[in-house]
């Protein structure tokens, strides 16, 4: 009695080979490769919006940071014109000057502007001030604040302008140097 191709029992061939995989396992593994997939595409896009929105906060906190910066030259003719209203003018013009000095003062201020002011004494910072020179100075420790040519300003925690400063150098000299590092000639 023979057999044709198609009455085949399951069993035979068995143990010839590779049994051929389940389609339903195949199909599930298909499908989790697939879940996978979407899952970090969601986890890109996600991590997409967060550096925008951070990017855009970024941009609307220091939008007028050049603003600001054009202004610090009005700003110091100010603070100029205040010292020599000091000195010379008549008392009604001086303290109408000083008003508007202190109430553009405020104003940016309320837009987030901070003025670095060292004293002297203080040690030299160079995230903060821009050394101009350095002199002896006696009582005075090297690397310590000696004069300020210039005022500094910093909008919130980014500085827009380093302050100039006159720094205290070795004793052993007595002719004002350079700093290391400027750009002057």
């Amino acid at each position: 009695m023979t057999r044709s191709n198609e009455e085949k029992p399951e069993n035979e061939g068995a143990g010839e080979g590779v049994a051929e995989p389940d389609p339903v396992l195949a199909e599930l593994d298909r499908l989790r490769a697939r879940e996978d997939e979407l899952l970090r595409a969601l986890a890109e896009q996600q991590n997409v919006v967060r550096r925008r929105r951070q990017e855009m906060e970024t941009s609307v906190r220091y939008a007028q940071e050049s603003l600001l910066q054009d202004l610090l030259p009005v700003l110091d003719d100010f603070e100029r014109a205040v010292e020599a209203m000091k000195r010379h003018g008549d008392e009604a013009i001086r303290s109408g000057i000083a008003m508007v000095y202190e109430r553009f003062l405020r104003t940016l201020e309320k837009q987030g502007l901070e003025a670095i002011r060292p004293r002297p004494g203080e040690s030299f910072n160079p995230d903060l001030h821009d050394a101009l020179a350095q002199r002896p100075a006696a009582g005075s420790p090297a690397g310590t604040v000696l004069d300020v040519a210039q005022p500094g300003y910093r909008l919130r925690d980014r500085v827009l302008r380093h302050a100039k400063v006159v720094v205290a150098g070795p004793a052993d000299s007595d002719e004002v140097a350079p700093v290391a590092g400027d750009n002057a000639p």
